[in-house]
């Protein structure tokens, strides 16, 4: 249900009214063995499917998925000769080379005129896609099964067999993704195209493409020029292909220049210098109208997000806008995908020069907020642009509007539920999740929690499952939404009790030892913390407090005696559970968890907005929180399990409720070290291969540090500034390579940004191309200080 000016579902709106949010999101929908019913308000609920229930996929008799035409590629023979055989081979090709050579122009070339596999020919643009996802959409595209999502065990069954040929546009995939895709569809033919290769020889069939000689790039021009070239062209034209290293999109920008270019209008246009191959893009830009130059602000705003032209004219208020982003492909500043459009390399950077702000974040929530819960819009279309609304959510907490996040992902996660896209669906609500802490909505967050469980039992991460599911209920319990509480605790019936390690005689509780801090844009860099844990085998006998609460939702109208066994025996149980994934699944978040998964967001946007996206996530994502959880939460077992066994509960109740609060912090935890998990992703979706073109050339940017990322702006001559808990550190140097400052030590026992407690100097030494720093600590007030940002630091953005 939507407000009467079209707002779509969320908690709040920025007026602090209350929206109604819809409940079911047109019904079910099944994952392996669960049937789903996607609930946009409380959560949705898991049911297994009995065998009668089990979808039937029935195969499609041909498949046949074309990209659009396009142009004969021009001076590619020998690449489609060996593209060609290594169709004819199987198994996997790769096609690879650097941005704006032509890969996707040959591998499109190739999926509409190579012969078909015997099952047909399919073509995806596989870029900001999991293998996950990827597999489900070769499947869909093979089977009639709508709504349905095999397992991993019945898709490789299901697909056995199936000889079709599937072409993957833009692909990023590592080459373990690659194999693990070509083992879902075993006897399918997968060609790939993307800049980088990771296939080895013997996994396949690579071509490199590399740039075009001086006949293939003369003809590129020419044809670009839309005439044959003059002999007085030739001079010219030889002088652009060199420059351009025979790379086409170069040659495609200098022609389009020519046409754009105020010359002579009887004469013919005239190529632009060898010199001017580097400002081609800035060039270009200058003679557009305001309406291209807007529509190419806002696709630089959303980075390498694909997006249809119907967004495009919906956000940016231009009618033509079809007509527009076919002219600027035709320029080389965008490229025309499957469904829509995206910048080229290099165009972003120069529209970040002219337009330092990023287009209106709150125009692009609102627009896909709107449109993401309009009834019109199928989950197939909200998957297409699954890059597009990541971006807008993570655009938004970056710029600090955490509300317009969850406004997005509130609206887009349910449909990305139901269109069966795992690894999209995650990222949505691992990014609601941060905004909606950020925000401060406690329905959101108890949503996103809940979501990222469900999501968590369908792929089979049972473990992470109890966790979540278990929070989600005490969330949903603490704002007196029982239907929430009961569908978390429903769903939490399907995880499998975990049945832990013989437990070692429990010693006296110890107190849990904080998690060192992982730098986040807030939290401090240096603190001051104990470092006694408790014991790990003690987390078989702890009890939480998610058990406690899931017990009363579900309790219903018993009688009081009834209502307190219950909740003893849903304690006990869940205790377990809980416990024993606190203290073991820390190794795999650890594992799993990326370290700096914040520090690569920093280029979603521009200038400050995109720097600012380095606080998306939290502390917990780094591997210091995953590391913590296990101990925190078995020091808070061990005083747990002592009371609740009936010790001596006069001695040691305020220890077991001080432990009590350590395992539930470790709870705490792993939530958002799972919700960083199911961000980990998002750094290789949002690295705009664009922005390398800017060279750093002082201190000023975003760095990733031991401790997560840190933003550093200039703010006078050799001396630059940054934030810690608050308070602004001045940076000085000399020479451009060595910078001084000093840095308050918090007191981490009172909190993420305890009191003051000393002081500490810190140098940065940076490597003469800018690169990187070595960062090291000198004089400390405090011996015992720990500096967590020490060491090495890389840089992610230059300014």
């Amino acid at each position: 249900m939507q407000e009467a000016d079209g707002t779509p579902p969320t908690g709040r709106d920025t007026a602090g009214r209350q929206v109604e949010i819809g409940g079911n999101a047109m019904g079910p929908v099944v994952a392996g063995d669960h049937n789903l019913v996607v609930d946009a308000q409380h959560g949705s609920t898991v049911t297994v499917l009995m065998e009668r229930e089990r979808p039937h996929p029935v195969r499609r008799p041909r498949v046949e998925l074309l990209p659009r035409p396009q142009r004969e590629p021009i001076g590619r023979a020998a690449e489609l000769a060996a593209l060609a055989a290594g169709v004819r081979a199987g198994g996997l090709v790769q096609l690879y080379g650097p941005p704006g050579i032509g890969t996707s122009m040959l591998l499109r070339h190739a999926a509409r005129h190579l012969p078909p596999g015997p099952d047909g020919v399919l073509y995806l643009n596989a870029a900001a896609r999991e293998t996950g996802d990827l597999a489900q959409e070769v499947f869909e595209a093979c089977y009639d099964a709508a709504g349905f999502a095999p397992s991993e065990t019945e898709l490789r069954r299901l697909m056995a067999g199936v000889r079709v040929t599937v072409y993957l546009d833009n692909s990023r995939l590592g080459r373990e993704e690659l194999l693990s895709l070509a083992d879902s569809a075993r006897d399918a033919t997968f060609v790939l195209a993307g800049s980088e290769r990771s296939l080895l020889g013997t996994d396949g069939t690579t071509v490199e493409v590399k740039g075009l000689d001086r006949h293939g790039g003369i003809d590129l021009l020419a044809q670009g020029l839309g005439r044959p070239l003059l002999d007085s062209d030739l001079a010219a034209a030889e002088a652009l292909w060199e420059a351009g290293e025979g790379r086409p999109l170069p040659l495609l920008r200098a022609a389009g220049l020519a046409g754009l270019a105020d010359f002579d209008p009887d004469g013919p246009a005239q190529l632009p210098q060898p010199g001017q191959v580097a400002a081609l893009v800035p060039l270009l830009l200058g003679r557009l109208d305001p309406p291209a130059v807007k529509i190419l602000h806002l696709l630089a705003t959303l980075g390498d997000a694909e997006l249809a032209p119907a967004q495009i004219a919906a956000v940016t208020e231009v009618t033509d806008a079809a007509e527009i982003c076919t002219r600027l492909a035709g320029l080389g500043l965008v490229l025309a995908e499957g469904h829509g459009y995206r910048c080229a390399s290099g165009t972003a950077t120069a529209v970040y020069q002219s337009h330092p702000e990023p287009f209106s974040v709150d125009q692009i929530c609102r627009y896909f907020a709107r449109w993401a819960g309009l009834p019109g819009t199928s989950p197939a279309q909200v998957a297409d642009h699954g890059t597009a609304l990541e971006r807008a959510a993570a655009l938004a907490e970056a710029v600090g509007r955490p509300d317009l996040a969850v406004l997005v992902t509130r609206a887009a996660s349910p449909v990305m539920a139901r269109a069966l896209r795992f690894g999209s669906w995650a990222r949505l609500l691992g990014l609601g999740w941060v905004s909606a802490r950020s925000a401060g909505d406690k329905q959101a967050e108890a949503y996103f929690t809940h979501e990222e469980g469900v999501r968590s039992l369908l792929t089979g991460r049972r473990v992470m499952a109890a966790v979540l599911l278990g929070e989600a209920v005490t969330l949903w319990h603490q704002l007196g939404n029982t239907h929430g509480a009961s569908a978390a605790l429903h769903a939490q019936s399907y995880v499998p009790p975990l049945t832990p390690p013989a437990a070692a005689p429990v010693p006296a509780p110890a107190p849990a030892s904080p998690a060192p801090t992982v730098h986040d844009g807030g939290s401090s860099l240096h603190t001051h913390a104990a470092t006694t844990h408790g014991t790990h085998a003690s987390a078989a006998h702890a009890t939480t407090t998610p058990a406690a609460h899931a017990s009363a939702a579900h309790a219903g109208t018993a009688t009081p005696a009834a209502h307190t066994a219950h909740a003893s025996a849903a304690t006990h149980t869940t205790a377990h559970t809980t416990a024993y994934t606190a203290a073991h699944t820390s190794a795999a978040a650890h594992a799993t968890t990326g370290h700096t998964a914040a520090a690569h967001m920093s280029s979603l946007a521009h200038g400050s907005a995109g720097h600012a996206a380095s606080a998306v996530l939290p502390h917990a994502a780094g591997h210091a929180a995953a590391h913590a959880a296990g101990h925190a939460a078995a020091a808070g077992a061990a005083a747990a399990g002592t009371a609740g066994a009936g010790g001596a509960a006069g001695a040691t109740g305020v220890a077991a409720a001080v432990s009590a609060k350590a395992a539930l912090t470790a709870v705490l935890v792993l939530v958002a070290a799972a919700m960083a998990v199911a961000i980990g992703v998002v750094p290789k979706i949002l690295d705009d291969s664009s922005s390398a073109d800017t060279k750093p050339t002082s201190l000023a940017g975003v760095w990733e540090t031991p401790a997560g990322a840190l933003q550093i702006t200039a703010s006078g001559n050799d001396t630059f500034t940054m934030t810690d808990c608050g308070t602004s550190i001045a940076l000085t140097g000399s020479g451009g390579h060595s910078y001084t400052g000093t840095f308050p030590v918090h007191d981490k026992a009172a909190g993420e940004c305890g009191p003051s407690i000393g002081q500490s100097s810190v140098t940065i030494a940076l490597t003469p191309d800018l690169s990187t720093a070595n960062v090291t600590m000198g004089h400390s007030s405090d011996p015992e200080m720990t500096c967590y940002a020490c060491g090495t630091w890389t840089r992610l953005s230059p300014s």
